[in-house]
C-alpha cells in the first residue's frame, strides 16, 4: 500500500512538472476590428517546431465547429445569420505536452423594429436626412454608405429580389474603396450630400455598448434615379465586369494574398486562373 501510494505521488509530481511548462498567460487572442458583420481577430501565440494553433468557430444554434484561416496572427469571420458564436483559439505545446484555449463570444441580435428612414431634399435630389429607430441609452448608431460598380451590374434583381439583403451579406465584401460616408462618432439623425448619383447601398448599425450586442440592416438606396446615367460607369459589352474572386476550393476570397491561385469570375460567365506575385 505504501510503494503504490508513493506511485501516486510521483505520477502527480511529474504531472504538476508538465503543467508547470505551460504557462499561457503571455499570451492573448482578442478582437482587434468589426465593421458591420465582420469580425478580425489577432493573436500573439506563434508557430515554431513545438506550438501549434487553429482558429475554430462553434455556431451555438447549429451546433457546429468551422475552421477559420490564419494570416500571421490574425484571423476575420464574417457572420450572417443572427445568434451566438464563440470564436476559439486552440493552442497546442507538443514539446511540454499542453494546451489550452482561448475564447471570445459573439452576440448578433436583430432588433426587429430596427430600421432607417429618410427624407429626400424638394430641390436637391442628393441632399438626404436620415433617421435610425431609437433605442435605450445603451445603444449607439452608426451609418455606412457604400457605392460599387457591383451594384450597376445586378440590374433587376437589385429592384426586385427579395433576398438582394442575403446575397450582398454573402457577395458583397464591403470594400474601404467603396465607402462614400460613414460617421465617426454614435448619430442618430444624420444628413449627407451625395456627390455621384446611382445605386448605393446604406448599412444602419446599431451597437449595445452595454451588453456588447449589436444588429444591422440594409437599405438600398437609388440616388437621382432620373439622372442615374450620370453615377454610372459604362462599359463595353466585351469588358464584362468582375463579380467574384475565389480560391482552389470555391470559398469567396476577401483578401488578396502573394503566391495564390486564385480564379476570377466574371459576369458573362468566364472564369481566369491568375496569381499574384
Amino acid at each position: 500500500m505504501k510503494k503504490l501510494t508513493m506511485t501516486l505521488v510521483f505520477v502527480l509530481m511529474t504531472a504538476l512538472g508538465l503543467s508547470a511548462k505551460c504557462d499561457w498567460s503571455g499570451y492573448y487572442m482578442k478582437k482587434v476590428n468589426q465593421q458591420q458583420n465582420v469580425f478580425t481577430f489577432q493573436t500573439n501565440v506563434n508557430w515554431d517546431s513545438c506550438v501549434d494553433y487553429w482558429w475554430i468557430v462553434y455556431d451555438h444554434q447549429l451546433k457546429r465547429n468551422d475552421t477559420i484561416q490564419d494570416i500571421r496572427g490574425y484571423s476575420q469571420v464574417q457572420f450572417n445569420a443572427k445568434g451566438k458564436y464563440t470564436v476559439n483559439l486552440k493552442v497546442v505545446d507538443g514539446c511540454n505536452k499542453c494546451d489550452t484555449t482561448f475564447s471570445y463570444l459573439v452576440d448578433i441580435t436583430i432588433y426587429h423594429k430596427a430600421t432607417v428612414d429618410w427624407s429626400v431634399g424638394a430641390h436637391n435630389c442628393k441632399y438626404y436626412q436620415f433617421n435610425m429607430t431609437s433605442f435605450d441609452t445603451c445603444v449607439e448608431y452608426y451609418y455606412s454608405i457604400y457605392k460599387s460598380d457591383l451594384f450597376d451590374t445586378l440590374g433587376v434583381y437589385w429592384d426586385t429580389s427579395s433576398k438582394i439583403y442575403e446575397w450582398l451579406y454573402t457577395n458583397y465584401d464591403f470594400d474601404e474603396k467603396d465607402l462614400v460616408f460613414y460617421n465617426m462618432t454614435s448619430q442618430r439623425n444624420v444628413t449627407h450630400q451625395f456627390t455621384d448619383s446611382g445605386r448605393h447601398l446604406l448599412v444602419g448599425y446599431w451597437y449595445n455598448k452595454c451588453s456588447g450586442i449589436d444588429t444591422f440592416v440594409m437599405r438600398k438606396l437609388d440616388v437621382c434615379p432620373n439622372n442615374i446615367g450620370l453615377g454610372i460607369v459604362k462599359f463595353n459589352k466585351q469588358q464584362p465586369k468582375l463579380i467574384g474572386i475565389y480560391d482552389m476550393l470555391g470559398r469567396p476570397v476577401k483578401h488578396i494574398r502573394e503566391e495564390e491561385i486564385l480564379i476570377y469570375l466574371y459576369s458573362d460567365g468566364t472564369s481566369k486562373k491568375q496569381i499574384i506575385r
